[in-house]
């Protein structure tokens, strides 16, 4: 197969089936407009002058110049038609969001799909699609949705769902995930699951591949391209239709055959393809990955604000397979120099240490955690604090804001990782609070999780990863 890398670099895009009333195309190109697409771009509309502040054009044909990358909105009979003019007009991709076609299970769309198919190969025109929402590329500026980050990341993306693909985007986005490249490739006519496993497999910006498929056209080929893959770099996959009922839902989806969990269960298991099963789970699993080197070991120091979170923590961090050392009794006697017992009696010292109140001290704080990073006995750090509504406003926010800065600073200084639980009621002042907090110490390569369970759960799976790798 051909390069794909041409995709993502097109000099101009045209938006087939705009409209000045808000239609379906219209969704297509906002996006591009508003996150700064470097190239340019032709609003395709059969009487409008200007659409969105650009010049409009009645056809493909119409457009002076060359036009790479075609993103196509019009009804699925029109669809042909189209692909025609994109052959002769030397497009190099077509992107058709517009559904009916195999997913339908219908005869007229199952035959519109073999049209575009055979004129695709026929005209040397790559499609991606149909019934899928395309390419994000962040660092030319392409994006089906203006509220995704305009910074780019290290994770490539397949999605066989556009939906799914916008939604692991916008949840991602919130807790610090970058994106080198996502592609929504859907009924895949032509560019399919193995052609983009291959390319991510290649692509040096993008460190870490994800994926989440329904289905397969050409099961022999896409292991291929999934053992590339896994043997180039870490491969997450969210498999989606593994009930029965999840299988019906897949072929009225995208036309695809769903398969079995157990199959695909046991092949990314032999393959060493990290299985999650669902978005929440996978992005967890992201963050170890995007802020994180390989680790040493499992040996976790937990560090808690409050006695009893430092006890499920705890909990939650042995039952994931982490392990929770004892202290020496040399590293509790620095510890309790810097939380005297007197001064709080609800400290503790033994691992977890519990810094109760004191904990919101920033000298504290700091040289706490300063202490444990210089012990040999643990691997890495894993710290819980727990927000409120009486966080909000007066003296306890502004230690907090003291706590999080020491934390920053000290965070630059510390040799081992460190990742952080933010327990928080659901009150929307707390939430504004967490998110901020998140903002903060990601910056730092802090990755941030909302409990103790997800948090040790992910952190763990990262290890086992990198073990099996070694």
């Amino acid at each position: 197969m051909p390069d794909l890398e041409f995709i993502f670099h097109p000099s101009s895009i045209a938006v087939a089936g705009v409209s000045q009333h808000n239609s379906t195309a219209d969704m297509f190109l906002d996006p591009l407009i508003q996150s700064g697409y470097k190239g340019k771009i032709y609003p395709i509309h059969h009487k409008a002058n200007e659409v969105s502040g650009l010049k409009a054009y009645p056809s493909i044909m119409d457009v002076p110049g060359p036009v790479d990358h075609v993103t196509c909105g019009i009804r699925a009979t029109r669809t042909p038609e189209l692909m025609r003019e994109c052959a002769a007009k030397r497009v190099k991709l077509v992107q058709i969001f517009t559904a009916g076609f195999s997913e339908s299970g219908e005869e007229e769309g199952i035959r519109l799909e073999k049209e575009i198919a055979e004129i695709s190969r026929r005209g040397n025109v790559r499609v991606l699609g149909p019934n899928c929402m395309g390419i994000y590329y962040p660092d030319l500026g392409i994006s089906y949705e203006p509220s995704f980050p305009k910074d780019g990341g290290r994770i490539g993306f397949l999605a066989q769902s556009g939906g799914n693909s916008m939604r692991l985007v916008m949840l991602g986005a919130a807790r610090g995930i970058r994106f080198s490249k996502v592609v929504s490739y859907g009924n895949a006519c032509d560019i399919n699951e193995a052609d983009l496993m291959e390319y991510l497999a290649d692509d040096p910006e993008s460190k870490i591949i994800i994926g989440y498929i329904e289905g397969t056209r050409d099961g022999r080929r896409f292991v291929r391209a999934l053992q590339k893959a896994a043997e180039a770099k870490p491969v997450i996959m969210f498999k989606g239709g593994v009930t029965e009922a999840g299988t019906r839902a897949v072929a009225s989806h995208t036309g695809s055959l769903g398969g079995t969990d157990a199959v695909w269960s046991s092949l990314f298991r032999q393959l060493g393809v990290m299985q999650v099963d669902d978005m929440e789970e996978l992005i967890d699993l992201l963050l170890p990955f995007q802020h994180w080197q390989p680790l040493r070991g499992k040996r976790v120091g937990l560090i808690g604000i409050g006695g009893g979170y430092s006890v499920l923590l705890a909990d939650a961090s042995a039952r994931a397979g982490l392990i929770v050392p004892a202290f020496t009794e040399e590293l509790k006697s620095s510890l309790r120099d810097i939380v005297p017992r007197e001064a709080d009696p609800g400290t503790s010292v033994h691992n977890p240490v519990d810094l109760s109140v004191s904990g919101w001290n920033p000298d504290i704080f700091s040289k706490a955690l300063e202490t444990v990073d210089k012990y040999d006995g643990v691997d890495f750090m894993l710290l819980c604090i727990s927000l409120h509504a009486g966080c909000i406003g007066g003296p306890l926010k502004q230690m907090i804001d003291k706590a999080v800065d020491a934390l920053v600073i000290t965070k630059k200084k510390l040799n081992k990782p460190v990742a952080m639980v933010i327990l928080e009621d659901f009150a929307p002042e707390t939430r504004k609070l967490s998110s901020g907090i998140q903002e903060i110490v990601r910056q730092v390569n802090i990755p941030v999780f909302p409990s103790f369970n997800r948090a040790a759960r992910a952190i763990s799976r990262f290890i086992q990863y990198h073990e099996r790798r070694q």
